[in-house]
């Protein structure tokens, strides 16, 4: 493990957390689609980096139980961490339900904030867990998982009359999708072939 300073990612973390839940942030987060995912995004990211500095630190501090829990994550490549926890976590706010509760209601917006704090540390101290090939598999699935919810956005607000997503008008959907789908087309492409390479392929 090559023990380099984190404390960058610890405050460039921090920032993006701060950029993503001050009260501007959550005002747009109730009147745009896009405002809301791009938001969504730059907080797990942010506590991502986080969740590294945070391993990091236990890691660098040592103790029976931290030591325990490391290995664990270091024995799983940080895939129950980050692919488990945090990812059934993130996955449940964009299930149509919970995602007009955190965007009609404060408390629940509270809840939606909190867990994606949580989900992106966690993930992130599963991320010091993985070898490089699993951080490439990684991010690759992340951007094509962006692109999959891109297509399904897209079709709903195409093809299907009824808004499921109901608290943001439908073309809203449509703008969200080709966003996404900007985002994760060079990443994903990118990533595919990076997997290949870290396994030694070519």
């Amino acid at each position: 493990m090559e023990l380099t300073s984190k404390t960058p990612y610890l405050a460039i973390g921090l920032v993006m957390v701060i950029v993503s839940v001050n009260p501007f942030a959550l005002y747009l987060d109730r009147t745009s689609e896009i405002a809301k995912t791009s938001f969504d995004m730059v907080l797990v990211w942010g506590a991502g980096l986080v969740g590294i500095w945070l391993a990091d630190l236990l890691y660098r501090r040592g103790g029976s139980l931290t030591a325990e829990f490391l290995n664990f994550n270091f024995s799983t490549r940080g895939l129950i961490l980050c692919w488990g926890v945090a990812g059934a976590l993130l996955t449940y706010w964009y299930l149509p339900g919970p995602f007009a509760l955190s965007v009609l209601y404060p408390y629940w917006k509270f809840i939606q904030l909190l867990s994606f704090v949580v989900g992106g540390m966690v993930a992130g101290v599963g991320w010091y867990g993985m070898t490089n090939v699993w951080k490439s598999a990684t991010i690759f699935a992340a951007f094509s998982m962006m692109a999959t919810m891109a297509e399904i956005f897209l079709e709903l607000g195409s093809y299907y009359s009824q808004n499921i997503y109901n608290v943001y008008p439908v073309s809203q959907f449509i703008d969200t999708a080709y966003l996404w789908f900007a985002m994760a087309f060079i990443p994903s492409t990118f990533y595919m072939v990076k997997i290949l390479k870290d396994m030694g392929i070519f």
